[in-house]
């Protein structure tokens, strides 16, 4: 069974991420973040690290899972979107580094239910990525609410040119319509 991980240095973000009633530590007691679970901060930062194109490197990520907060992958791919996110980092992810895929054959094994594991395993870069870059900008906005926006506005930057008005179109974005469509 395959898991995706959220490691201690994050803990106290997760806390301020998620709602009362599902964080861990007492010190979360009185903030109510803007996520139901877990697995929903867990989406959005993988998902701001990938906007990004920056996923951990290896070496960056823990050695050790101890204390890691743990997401069964039964319980991950129940979160919307949570599939399609393991399946786009695969298709997306840059070649070469630490993550050695040579051919297309090798990116459609790795979508495959027996490299579940290996797949989330790439997830948990960007993830860990994405909630580093939440918890190093953290001190700089006056509230959770903030740092998300933030993060967000971030991503907007990233994607149009200074001088460009028009509304920002996921690239990707028409192929999941299409996915969509046919599942329907």
């Amino acid at each position: 069974m395959a898991s995706v991980y959220i490691y201690p240095v994050h803990q106290a973000l997760l806390d301020s991420l998620i709602a009362t009633s599902k964080a861990k530590s007492v010190m979360a007691g009185t903030k109510t973040g803007p996520f139901r679970e877990m697995r929903d901060a867990y989406i959005f930062a993988a998902s701001l690290a990938l906007a990004l194109n920056q996923p951990a490197s290896i070496d960056q990520i823990p050695a050790s899972k101890k204390d890691a907060i743990q997401i069964q992958d039964r319980v991950f791919f129940g979160a919307e979107g949570a599939r399609e996110l393991a399946a786009i980092v695969v298709l997306t992810s840059p070649d070469g580094g630490d993550v050695a895929r040579e051919t297309l054959r090798s990116q459609l094994d790795m979508l495959s239910e027996q490299e579940v594991g290996q797949r989330l395993a790439l997830l948990d870069r960007f993830a860990y990525s994405g909630f580093e870059w939440l918890r190093e900008r953290q001190d700089d906005e006056s509230g959770v609410r903030d740092l998300l926006l933030s993060a967000i506005d971030s991503v907007d930057c990233v994607q149009r040119q200074a001088d460009d008005d028009s509304s920002v179109q996921d690239p990707l974005w028409s192929m999941l319509r299409g996915l969509e469509s046919e599942a329907l």
